[in-house]
């Protein structure tokens, strides 16, 4: 099970990927040597956006700690 955090992290670090992938996609799409791996990389740049939006759905679902209270400073819960 991964907590909030872990999406977070995961969706930043595939937004980052995504990013790069554009980039490289920029670069390489107006030259014609280069149509197959633009094609190859528009293919995975989709299979990024799928996980992205899988994500974002994940974390809209997550309900954050309505119901917990942190522990009060210079409460010692410790039974000795």
């Amino acid at each position: 099970m991964v907590n909030g955090l872990q999406l977070l992290d995961l969706l930043r670090e595939t937004e980052n990927k995504m990013l790069h992938l554009h980039r490289a996609i920029d670069r390489v799409s107006s030259e014609p040597d280069f149509k197959e791996s633009v094609s190859v990389l528009t293919v995975v740049v989709r299979d990024y956006q799928l996980q992205l939006d899988k994500m974002k759905q994940a974390l809209g679902k997550i309900e954050i700690g309505a119901n917990q209270t942190p522990p009060q400073a210079g409460h010692n819960t410790e039974i000795h």
